[in-house]
């Protein structure tokens, strides 16, 4: 979301959380740098430092050196030689364009393939995340829903029935969106996005392959210019 607040520098973002030794986890520290990369207070291009990061947190370096190791597995950070680690870099836009065309074209396979597995099961849980989706709509719930409409597109892509298609479309996932995570997260496309889930899962219920596959193609896409136009205006804003 759009703010005029000035962004938080690195020492002022919440890193200074005295977990207890005993509950440190990687996933705890991967939890609190990721959303740090995600909401700006670690730039692109910033080193992570092991021994600042451990002394920020007041946690031993081996959490802070697996979660980032992790980070760097899931495109989040990038080596920096000769022996550091950066946060990676803003995909270009032209890099953007072409991890959604991509990325439309494997999820319009997914649902044209689901077709033929989806369940009454599968299609009662869309139905749901659907419904739980309007009422988080209505209560600005906006983090919520985005973990529903990761949690929808999953059940299509599993039903596809096709390991080789999902790792395809994880692969993309990360570099085209986990990035972009709180930009997209805005209210007005949030509202289109739910009203194209119900035609998706409409052309689902009635074992339209070709419809299903057009539908889903076009909410990539509406996805890719709602994410583009909105980092135009940050860039304009800054």
């Amino acid at each position: 979301m759009i703010t005029d607040n000035p962004p938080k520098t690195f020492t002022e973002y919440n890193l200074k959380i005295n977990l207890s030794e005993k509950e440190v986890t990687r996933d705890k520290v991967y939890s609190i740098l990721s959303k740090a990369i995600f909401r700006g207070d670690l730039k692109p291009g910033q080193r992570l430092v092991e021994s600042k990061l451990a002394k920020l947190m007041k946690v031993s370096r081996t959490p802070i050196r697996e979660a980032i190791i992790e980070l760097v597995q899931k495109g989040l950070a990038v080596p920096s030689p000769p022996k550091g680690v950066k946060v990676a870099p803003l995909p270009t836009t032209e890099e953007l364009n072409e991890f959604y065309d991509i990325n439309s074209v494997l999820r319009g396979l997914a649902a044209r393939k689901a077709i033929k597995n989806i369940t009454s099961k599968n299609i009662k849980h869309l139905e749901e995340i659907i419904n739980e989706s309007e009422r988080f709509l209505k209560e600005d719930s906006l983090k919520e829903i985005a973990r529903l409409n990761l949690r929808f597109h999953n059940i299509i892509d599993e039903s596809s029935k096709s390991k080789e298609l999902i790792l395809l479309l994880n692969y993309v996932y990360k570099k085209s969106r986990e990035r972009f995570s709180e930009i997209i997260s805005q209210k007005n496309r949030q509202r289109k996005s739910i009203e194209e889930h119900k035609e998706i899962l409409k052309a689902l219920k009635e074992k339209d392959e070709k419809l299903v596959e057009q539908l889903m193609r076009r909410h990539i896409e509406n996805g890719k210019e709602a994410l583009l136009q909105e980092i135009g205006l940050r860039e304009n804003n800054k």
